[in-house]
């Protein structure tokens, strides 16, 4: 009798350590498949244990369980039902963890993850791996003028045409924002990674429909392949970046393969847009102002305000160099801030000293980004009040790109601006969106004919007739036309000719600093002096 106690004590002990050394293993079991593997080894060698005693048997399977072996088994079902549990909860955090929860796609720790386990593989023989980074252009102006829930909606139609363009084994995710990453595993060379992108990009090119609206979401993809060597998966979505940044510079749709010279691009941007940044907060910008004429006599009409950046080390930067990137960094909104403030208190000081029957006009330049701003209208008036200026004599120059974005938007800012009192310019007419289907819905009372439709007046009459067709349609709106870029006499003539009342460019005279326009003023005071009180102007 005790010898039988003892061995049942023993064996007691047994399913003890074996429930133990079970708990252990499905508390180390990482997925489900591991959870069963762990049950059907320790179920098999509970029954071991116990399959010579002799009590009434419970069925399991094609195997039977004695009586004192009941608890033990109801413990590891438990053990593993946790387990079970446990494993679905683990499966459904890591997904979440590497979903990018609006798209569905890959988000940046997959991408990142599966990056490192194909570059641990070994290449196959004349193939490597790619990475494709796309970004959308303009992306920023559909959240602005549309909403972010709207833009939600842009991304998810990008993601599932990314994904319809997947062969197998690519890989696409949500990096963050707008920009996307695919994973080619294998290509071959340069000329396959590009065809890949480019079918992915076309997938992006035709609109997007969100309420009811047309828009376009389409992308500039950077490439970047695997080289072979110590390749890091951050150095590849770097170059990935810079190869996406230079596709943007070449138009927007645009598929970059990432070369050295890049990145030595890469470090020259960043530094210059530190100086930049530097440049906003101490101020170091001039302004220089091109006159505006009236063709028939050369009689000043008005100035344009043309900004420059007074650098410490490499002196006067032209416009052309820096405003590209201001407006890709945001860093427009406050230059451009500037100079409004600026332009209408130097206008307002020189109309004080240099009275005139007919005071130029002011003209100053808007960027898309300033016109998107909440607090535009403000800026405005407080630089109006600021300098005294009349609001009359200021004109604001908006180009037709406003219209590739949210038109109503764009519509009710200009007419608030409008309301303030000031006038409205189209700038470069002709270059950009085509617009003339909705110039007489546009509160604007002046088009500057575009510099192009200026060069070719003298080469043909068909030339001719493309500039003297916006001179009609102005005309039929009643709005004033100034052409831009004037360079010889004859175009003068010619524009004067067609019925065109200003100009200006380089034949007129180049950008002025603050001490020829005064210069200026002084001649034309000579020449036109003030003779009555001034209430507004003639406009």
């Amino acid at each position: 009798m005790r010898q039988l106690f003892l061995r049942r004590r023993r064996r007691a002990a047994g399913r003890m350590r074996l429930l133990a050394a079970a708990g252990s293993a499905l508390l180390a079991a990482r997925d489900a498949a591991a959870v069963h593997r762990v049950a059907a080894a320790a179920t098999a060698e509970l029954l071991d244990q116990v399959a010579p005693a002799t009590a009434t048997h419970l069925p399991v399977g094609d195997r039977s369980v004695p009586a004192e072996a009941r608890d033990a088994l109801d413990a590891l079902r438990a053990q593993v039902a946790l387990a079970l549990e446990r494993a679905a909860l683990t499966a459904e955090l890591t997904s979440r963890a590497s979903v990018d929860p609006l798209t569905g796609l890959g988000n940046r720790e997959l991408f990142s993850h599966r990056l490192r386990e194909a570059l641990a593989e070994p290449a196959a023989p004349g193939a490597t791996l790619a990475v494709l980074l796309l970004d959308l252009d303009d992306f920023k102006t559909i959240n602005d003028s549309l909403g972010h829930s709207h833009g939600d909606q842009v991304l998810i139609v990008v993601a599932e045409r990314l994904r319809a363009c997947l062969q197998p084994g690519e890989l696409a995710a949500r990096l963050g924002g707008d920009e996307f990453a695919v994973l080619l595993p294998r290509v071959a060379d340069d000329a396959e990674a590009v065809a890949a992108a480019e079918r992915l990009a076309a997938s992006l090119r035709s609109p997007v429909t969100v309420s009811g609206r047309e828009v376009l979401a389409r992308a500039s993809v950077g490439v970047r392949l695997a080289r072979g060597g110590d390749e890091d998966p951050e150095r590849l979505l770097r170059d990935a970046d810079m190869a996406m940044y230079a596709a943007k510079n070449g138009g927007w749709g645009a598929v970059r393969v990432f070369d050295t010279a890049m990145h030595s691009r890469a470090v020259q941007r960043l530094d210059f847009e530190a100086a930049l940044r530097r440049a906003v907060i101490r101020q170091q910008f001039t302004v220089r102002y091109q006159p505006v004429v009236e063709l028939d006599g050369g009689r000043l009409a008005g100035l344009e305000a043309l900004v420059r950046w007074d650098h410490p080390e490499r002196g006067l930067v032209m416009p052309g160099e820096f405003v590209g990137l201001a407006e890709d960094t945001g860093l427009i909104v406050p230059i451009g801030r500037w100079v409004l403030h600026a332009a209408c208190q130097a206008a307002r000081d020189w109309q004080r000293r240099f009275p005139l029957e007919r005071p130029p006009f002011l003209s100053v330049n808007l960027s898309v980004r300033q016109l998107q701003q909440p607090d535009l209208l403000e800026d405005v008036a407080g630089a109006l009040d600021a300098s005294g200026l009349d609001p009359a004599e200021l004109m604001l120059e908006i180009t037709e790109s406003v219209l590739a974005t949210d038109r109503e938007a764009m519509l009710e800012r200009l007419r608030g601006l409008r309301a303030l009192g000031v006038h409205l310019a189209i700038d470069d007419f002709g270059t950009g969106y085509p617009s003339l289907a909705y110039l007489r819905h546009l509160p604007v009372d002046t088009l500057k004919l575009a510099k192009p439709f200026v060069d070719e007046l003298l080469r043909g009459a068909e030339e001719a007739a493309r500039a003297n067709a916006i001179l009609r349609i102005a005309d039929l709106l009643k709005l004033q036309v100034i052409a831009e870029g004037i360079e010889q006499q004859a175009q003068a003539l010619e524009l004067e000719r067609l019925g065109c009342r200003y100009g200006q460019g380089f034949h007129f005279a180049r950008p002025l600093d603050q001490f020829a326009v005064e210069a200026l003023l002084a001649a034309e005071q000579a020449r036109y002096p003030a003779t009555v009180a001034r209430t507004g102007n003639r406009r």
